[in-house]
């Protein structure tokens, strides 16, 4: 919570021709008891926090504070008597609210003096001019259809060997787009790519478009995931074509290993936008952690893969069913062997100064008892190996300054391989069952039971369970969460894009096609015109306009690419 001095020119609550920023509020607490207090508060969201103290309330005077209102503040105030009156409210944006002490009323209720603003409307709205364009759009494609005589649609045969070719090892060359494809590969590919750059430019400063602070889930903790997911699955149908052409699996593993070298160097070299030096240049990155966990997974699937699998009936007999478990028993056995280590360092390796198996926050969690303690044994490793070179924002909007903590470390790689391998189990159904119901089936038993494996970990609950549901930390529980709702996601893609054609997938299969590139052009054209601009005043309205925008703009990009026949890859 801000606190701000009383001098109009720098209050706005206090100045009538200023303007509250986002998730702002107006606090005005007057204290006519015959003694003087201090406030303290924390956000709700702090989860076991101190208390921190916020401004003095001296006797006889009304104080007027700046309150933010994206989580509900919990409020008190004490003196060297005792704390008064702990009370949580959920403030809304651009409100004014007033708070009395009297002695006839220590502990007043809060009210409202003036009616916030509906922090909603912009999204409400966006999303009804997205649906108005999106009506128009199928409006005018069926006239021009009527006038050209074309009415009948096209007949998309559901042969995986005909939907999609190899993907190719050659880096940065031109595929004519009639190739035919897994358009729901594509479609959930572009909504995870679109979704990271709407989230990456400031999802309208709204909450849930931004990362937990900590513990918890948002729209924001499941695009990198997601996208670690997909291409997962990817890797089994590439992987697949390349062995069925008869090419040497070295070969094929030394094309991995080729990619992932180019991918963590295009991963530095947008790290080095934002160095001041090599001597602050983050090592860690999405490009890093996504190379890393690609290799692993390619890898083994490289080496393990079977490129038949028509006897399967036969081999499997009764247990037929199961076969894209049996079929991969002894990758699976790697996987598990690497999640147990993971495990194994996160709980059991000491920390100096921390409690064991600590995953939490540091700053002012736990009631400040390990501010020095973030991440655990993640963050502990990631700053030993790495020094000044990681991720350095330390000042966190929930837990005040923490210690640097690199999301995209060694141990958060480590985690996301399991993300990455459901995705390949997730192709490896794909291939394996030729029947939709059969793939669609196993896809929906996958997220139930990764969803409930994680819901289990976590208790269900945001901050209690042995594994709390965390981006920050991609723990386990965090992990099967977003494995859970990809899992789902992609049995309704299938169903509508690919199976029953209610849908071409269209914009989002356009961006599908170039992630790299709209990856890549989003981080360096971040900031600049025509993508995004400075704002005089920045509001909910304007910010989330301009954030649709700079969405949009890339994915009028990727059609263009697509018209073009352009697909680029690594």
């Amino acid at each position: 919570m801000s606190v701000m001095n009383q001098h109009v020119a720098v209050n706005p609550c206090l100045n009538t021709n200023a303007t509250l920023g986002i998730d702002k509020a107006c606090f005005s607490i007057l204290n006519e008891y015959n003694r003087s207090f201090t406030l303290y508060s924390h956000l709700a969201d702090c989860y076991l926090c101190k208390d921190v103290p916020r401004a003095f309330l001296p006797k006889g005077e009304n104080t007027t504070l700046i309150v933010p209102t994206k989580f509900p503040l919990h409020i008190f105030y004490k003196d060297k008597l005792g704390e008064w009156c702990h009370t949580t409210y959920n403030f809304k944006e651009h409100g004014s609210y007033g708070w009395n002490i009297s002695a006839e009323q220590l502990c007043s209720n809060i009210y409202t003096i003036r009616e916030p603003i509906n922090s909603y409307l912009p999204i409400f709205a966006a999303f009804m001019v997205f649906v108005l364009l999106t009506i128009l759009f199928a409006t005018v494609k069926v006239i021009i259809r009527v006038v050209k005589g074309k009415l009948s649609p096209d007949n998309v045969h559901d042969d995986l060997d005909e939907l999609q070719e190899a993907e190719t090892a050659n880096i940065m060359i031109r595929t004519n787009r009639s190739s035919t494809r897994i358009r729901s590969v594509d479609t959930f590919r572009g909504i995870a790519i679109l979704l990271m750059i709407f989230v990456n430019n400031g999802g309208g400063q709204y909450m849930f478009f931004n990362h937990s602070a900590w513990n918890g889930l948002t729209v924001a903790d499941l695009v990198l995931p997601w996208f670690a997911w997909i291409m997962g699955l990817s890797i089994t149908i590439s992987k697949r074509s390349e062995l069925r052409v008869s090419n040497s699996r070295g070969k094929i593993i030394l094309r991995c290993l080729q990619r992932t070298i180019i991918l963590i160097l295009l991963g530095l070299m947008l790290n080095s936008i934002y160095a001041k030096s090599l001597d602050d240049l983050r090592f860690p990155g999405v490009l890093q952690l996504l190379a890393v966990s690609y290799f692993i997974c390619a890898t083994i699937e490289t080496i393990f893969m079977k490129t038949h699998s028509q006897d399967d009936v036969l081999q499997f007999g009764r247990f037929t069913v199961l076969r894209d478990i049996l079929n991969n028993w002894a990758q699976w056995l790697i996987i598990l062997a690497i999640m147990t280590t993971h495990m194994l360092i996160t709980f059991l390796l000491p920390v100096p100064n921390c409690p064991t198996g600590y995953l939490g926050p540091g700053g002012y969690h736990h009631f400040g008892e390990f501010a020095n303690c973030t991440g655990g044994a993640a963050g502990y490793i990631d700053r030993i190996v790495f020094g000044s070179h990681m991720y350095s924002k330390t000042q966190n909007p929930v837990y005040g300054t923490i210690l640097p903590h690199d999301p995209e470390g060694i141990m958060n790689t480590i985690s996301i391989i399991l993300v990455v391998y459901l995705g390949v189990h997730a192709g490896k159904i794909l291939l394996l069952y030729y029947q939709c119901n059969a793939k669609v089936i196993r896809w929906l038993l996958w997220s139930f039971v990764t969803g409930l494996i994680a819901g289990i970990l976590c208790d269900f609950d945001k901050e209690f369970g042995v594994i709390p549901v965390s981006k920050k930390m991609m723990s386990l529980s965090f992990v099967l969460t977003v494995s859970c709702f990809a899992f789902l996601l992609y049995a309704i893609l299938y169903v509508f894009v690919d199976y029953k054609q209610y849908w071409s997938g269209a914009p989002f299969n356009y961006a599908g096609l170039n992630p790299i590139i709209l990856y890549v052009g989003h981080i360096v054209t971040k900031g600049i015109f025509p993508w995004a601009w400075t704002l005089s005043h920045a509001t909910h309205w304007s910010v989330l306009a301009m954030n649709l925008w700079t969405t949009t703009l890339w994915g009028v990009i990727a059609y263009w690419l697509y018209l073009k026949d352009i697909i680029i890859s690594i």
